[in-house]
Order: C-alpha cells, then sequence, then structure tokens
C-alpha cells in the first residue's frame, strides 16, 4: 500500500471534520486549509501534522472534539467495573466509566451487581456516576435500564435532524440500534432514584445522567459536571490516530438541550452527596 503523504493526511483530517462537526457551517474551510498546509510544508512523518489538526479543532471551538494519537487507539484504558452495595435499605449502584472494547464485562459485571441488590429488596437506588469520564453510553444504560423504565429517555440533536435513544421492551436502543439485545434485563423498577454527579462526570457520564432527567422522584445530587453533554462519532485515520468529533448536542426527555456548559445537579453538595441522597430517599418511603 503505498504510503499515506503529509499533505493528503491533512486533506483527510480536514475533511472529516469539514463535514461532521456541528461548528463545520461557522468556519472558513478554504483558509482553514491553506494554514494547515502551509503550517504542515516541512512536516516528516504524520505524526507531525498532530499539533496543527490540534489547532484547527480548536478554532472550531468544541472542546469535545478532540485527536486521539494511534497507541492511544490501540490501548484504550481499562477501567473498574460497576458495584454494587446496599446501605440502610439503598442499593448503591457505581458506574465508572468504560470503552465499547470491554462493553460486554461491564454490562456482565454492572448486571449481577444489579441483580444482587434487587434481592436485597432497596426502598431506592443512588446511581453514582462520579468520576465517570465517559467511552460508551450503551453498556452504562444497559446496567440501569431497569431503573429508567420503558420509553425515549434522551435525544443527540445535530445540525440536520435528531436521534433518540431509551428502553424498549427492557433494553437500551439507540436510533435504530438495540444494544446487548441478548442479555436477560431484570424488569422495571419503581423505586425512587437519585443521581450523584461531581466535575469529572463527562460525555457518556452525561449521558446517563441526562436520561434521568425529567423523571418523577428522581433528583441529582452533588456538583456540577464536566460540560461535555454532546455526541462525538469517532473516525478513524490512515495511520490508526482516530479524531473524536462532536456531531450533536444532548437533549433531555423534556427537550432541553444542554452541551457544553456543566450540567447542575437539583441539590448541589460539596460535601457528602451520598448521605444527602440516602437521606432524601428516607424522606420517600
Amino acid at each position: 500500500m503505498r504510503p499515506t503523504s503529509v499533505r493528503a493526511y491533512v486533506d483527510v483530517a480536514l475533511g472529516l471534520l469539514e463535514r461532521h462537526s456541528i461548528e463545520s457551517a461557522g468556519a472558513d474551510w478554504p483558509a482553514l486549509r491553506a494554514e494547515a498546509h502551509l503550517a504542515t510544508a516541512h512536516a516528516v512523518t504524520l505524526e507531525d501534522t498532530y499539533d496543527t489538526i490540534r489547532h484547527v479543532i480548536a478554532t472550531l471551538g468544541n472542546p469535545h472534539t478532540h485527536l486521539i494519537t494511534a497507541e492511544r487507539a490501540a490501548s484504550p484504558r481499562q477501567h473498574p467495573m460497576p458495584t454494587g452495595r446496599l446501605l440502610d435499605g439503598t442499593g448503591w449502584l457505581v458506574l465508572p466509566p468504560t470503552h465499547s472494547r470491554h462493553g460486554s464485562t461491564y454490562v456482565t459485571a454492572g448486571l449481577r451487581a444489579l441483580r444482587h441488590l434487587i434481592a436485597e429488596r432497596p426502598t431506592g437506588w443512588v446511581v453514582d456516576l462520579r468520576g465517570n469520564g465517559g467511552g460508551d453510553m450503551h453498556p452504562m444504560l444497559t446496567v440501569v435500564a431497569p431503573l429508567l423504565g420503558e420509553g425515549e429517555r434522551g435525544r443527540f440533536v445535530g445540525p440536520h435532524g435528531s436521534t433518540g435513544w431509551g428502553i424498549r421492551r427492557g433494553h437500551v436502543y439507540n436510533g435504530h440500534r438495540t444494544a446487548f439485545r441478548w442479555r436477560r434485563i431484570p424488569a422495571a423498577r419503581t423505586e425512587p432514584v437519585a443521581v450523584l454527579t461531581d466535575h469529572r462526570t463527562a460525555s457518556s457520564g452525561e449521558a446517563v445522567l441526562i436520561s434521568f432527567l425529567g423523571a418523577e422522584d428522581t433528583r441529582t445530587f452533588g456538583t456540577p459536571t464536566a460540560g461535555y453533554a454532546t455526541a462525538n462519532r469517532s473516525f478513524p485515520l490512515p495511520d490508526g490516530a482516530r479524531l473524536a468529533i462532536t456531531t450533536a448536542v444532548m437533549a433531555d426527555r423534556t427537550g432541553r438541550a444542554y452541551g457544553n456548559a456543566p450540567v447542575v445537579p437539583q441539590a448541589v453538595v460539596d460535601g457528602d452527596a451520598l448521605t444527602a441522597a440516602i437521606e432524601w430517599l428516607a424522606e420517600r418511603t
């Protein structure tokens, strides 16, 4: 295979950004291309273009769009698995971030924890999203599907339309796609739910949060999120690197759109948000 030239590589990257970024319409693409070609005129390797591509991304102005190096793309970080614990009659479910490569293992661990808690007959639930920096939302939503109930729970809104996500017949859907359709999912629950967030709750972590917003008998606690409530699509580059491009903003079930601003919890708690959530849940029983 003929090696990709530096100029062609830059053109591929900028072409993807132009076609898919939600900021594309406001950009001067001829000028951006000319500047990028000038900046990389003496580049020797494809990696030498990374800073220029990042500069174009910064010019577009969306903080969630980013370049992922080939090394990082080949070895996604392994995160902890979901855990569950009963605290004073409350089911405390901790959802860490996850990459799609580890999604099946994540769902297995999460559903196991959920079933163990269901067997304890909790009177309420805490979904802990603190520290959940994102990844693939589908495994996360699958674990909490019984707490979300049936119906559309959010929507990705882009320049050319929107796509809903939610729970259908117990399983997570996103547009026409159904995630983990062969998994056995526990029946929907009716107990109240508290959701915990902090400044590290981001991206797909925020998607899980947004899925609960607008629900009855649900309240959010903690500190504002990171502010990446947008949808990214990942596109490969010729050297194995990838471009994660923001293509849409998230909206909750009420139609309220979010985006690149922190989502503020209903109860801002700088200290022990878990205790505050459990106390609120105790008042509901």
